[in-house]
């Protein structure tokens, strides 16, 4: 067939864009907590291995949005954000809290021969991963970070990201999430989580 010319489409032109943000770094110290993550992602994968940009073995996408464990890790991560000032321009003074979506929250189980695709989140402000090892580090956009036992590292969610293959006979644990703030105009969400910034939980 003859290609006509479009009078609708009038450019079309890949183009690059500056960006800015923050990649936010903190441990969680919480051991007893950290084996029971770690433990539920072992008994729970199997639902989406393989068919995702992780090339290894998951959970279902929702798997740890209404756990309890989850909800700790959460308190957790939000107490040190507030004692390091950390997103200070998010807490929301009126209610005492910080009001944040959780879009997706998941297990990931990468053995030998595993990879991760280079890919983002949009659709989300931020993507966290909580590790449990120092098995592979994240590449992303703007440099490699090492990973360790408790260690949640937190990205924009433009920031394109991947792990290389494992080349070791390991068991390389981690826990992803996808979130935003609720902003003080918007409505209340009933899948909304209210944290406080001063409230360090140790269940």
């Amino acid at each position: 067939m003859k290609n006509k010319k479009s009078s609708i489409l009038l450019n079309h032109q890949f183009m690059t864009w500056k960006t800015r943000g923050a990649v936010t770094q903190l441990q969680i110290t919480n051991e007893s907590l950290l084996k029971r993550l770690e433990t539920k992602i072992k008994n729970g994968v199997g639902a989406l291995d393989y068919q995702t940009n992780v090339n290894a073995q998951m959970t279902p996408w929702d798997f740890f949005k209404s756990d309890e464990d989850f909800q700790t890790l959460l308190s957790n991560y939000f107490f040190i954000c507030g004692k390091g000032g950390i997103y200070a321009k998010d807490y929301d003074g009126k209610t005492g809290h910080y009001r944040i979506l959780v879009q997706n929250a998941w297990g990931n189980l990468m053995k030998k021969g595993d990879f991760v695709f280079n890919h983002h989140h949009l659709g989300s402000e931020f993507s966290s991963v909580l590790y449990f090892d120092s098995h592979a580090s994240l590449d992303t956009d703007v440099g490699e970070f090492p990973t360790k036992r408790g260690l949640i590292i937190t990205l924009p969610s433009y920031c394109y990201h991947s792990v290389k293959t494992i080349t070791k006979d390991i068991q390389r644990y981690t826990l992803p999430w996808n979130w935003s703030f609720k902003k003080t105009w918007d409505p209340d969400d009933p899948g909304e989580t209210r944290l406080k910034d001063h409230e360090e939980v140790t269940i």
